[in-house]
């Protein structure tokens, strides 16, 4: 009897990086086809005109069209495209998600609960002896998502109005000061989306940080000179660490940034803002370290429509060995 072959894909269109991955089913294991990023930075001028830009609208369809190649070269039909925080506010959102429509992609815009939920069971399917509550921050291109969780149930969540695309943009326009105001604007932000909700995460010692930043963190840490999620996953980096990190980068211009190993040139300009966001959740948290994931919202999305598609279930079936 022939065996039953199941193929998905899913994308995540963030606000400043779009990614896709697709995997396949078969007799009960799944494998992971293909994992591909486009850093689109859709986020880029949306703080100062509330709208996306036409490049970067340009730059988006061209990343879609990118993508669906990929798929046809594997035989998959059946996906789905999530997009995030960037498409949540731009005025003109409709028009990418008309375009794509039009080239064969239909785009769900999904609220921030969803978004961490998805960000939540990535990140948990990354860990291991996991033992009580965690926290999970989810920082991207325009916002940073706090969740406290159990295992992989989102027990509660807060979305913030900062992310590395926008909290750049912030302190350009300032510019002399650009570290201090780095700093200082993510301490306000952090300080003013946690207010009051403070009290959840009470107690709580472990702090998984997902995303880009996070993840490129690891990868500079090590020195990788090739992105290797296998290294990334679990990496732990001490608060001093990190903010050594800080310092070191911004000691740098954007171009001498572009050179260091494990960090991608298109991320150069925006990841001491990122590594910012970071430090003021941990110093307001009060906490002494984070434990990288290289899971999040992809991983999540790719488990949940597999599950969905496939009937396959992915902590129970030991998908722990997925790598994106």
């Amino acid at each position: 009897m022939k065996a039953r072959v199941c193929k998905v894909a899913v994308m995540d269109l963030g606000s400043q990086t779009f990614r896709v991955a697709g995997a396949r089913v078969s007799n009960g294991r799944a494998e992971v086809l293909f994992s591909i990023r486009n850093n689109v930075r859709m986020g880029q001028s949306l703080l100062r005109d509330g709208r996306l830009s036409q490049d970067a609208l340009k730059r988006g369809i061209g990343a879609l069209k990118e993508f669906l190649k990929v798929l046809e070269k594997h035989e998959i039909g059946r996906f789905r495209a999530m997009a995030t925080e960037a498409f949540r506010r731009a005025e003109n959102a409709g028009d990418f998600i008309d375009r794509a429509r039009e080239i064969g992609v239909g785009i769900e815009v999904i609220g921030p609960e969803e978004e961490a939920a998805l960000a939540v069971k990535g990140a948990y399917l990354t860990l291991e002896d996991v033992k009580g509550k965690w926290i999970m921050v989810d920082s991207g291109g325009a916002s940073t998502e706090m969740a406290l969780c159990e295992r992989d149930r989102l027990l509660f969540f807060k979305s913030m109005n900062i992310g590395a695309v926008t909290l750049t943009e912030t302190c350009q326009e300032i510019g002399e000061g650009f570290r201090d105001c780095l700093r200082a604007s993510a301490r306000t932000k952090v300080e003013e989306g946690l207010f009051g909700v403070k009290a959840w995460f009470h107690g709580v010692q472990t702090l998984v940080a997902t995303g880009g930043t996070a993840t490129t963190v690891a990868a500079v840490l090590q020195r990788l000179s090739s992105y290797d999620p296998k290294k990334v996953r679990g990496f732990e980096v001490a608060g001093p660490e990190l903010d050594k990190l800080f310092n070191e980068l911004l000691a740098m211009d954007v171009c001498q940034r572009m050179k260091v190993r494990g960090l991608e040139p298109e991320r150069a300009d925006i990841f001491p803002a990122g590594i910012a966001i970071l430090l003021e959740v941990i110093r307001y948290l009060g906490l002494r370290k984070i434990v990288i994931s290289d899971g999040g919202i992809l991983l999540g999305l790719l488990a949940a429509f597999m599950e969905k598609e496939c009937k396959f279930y992915a902590e129970s079936s030991g998908a722990r060995g997925l790598y994106l």
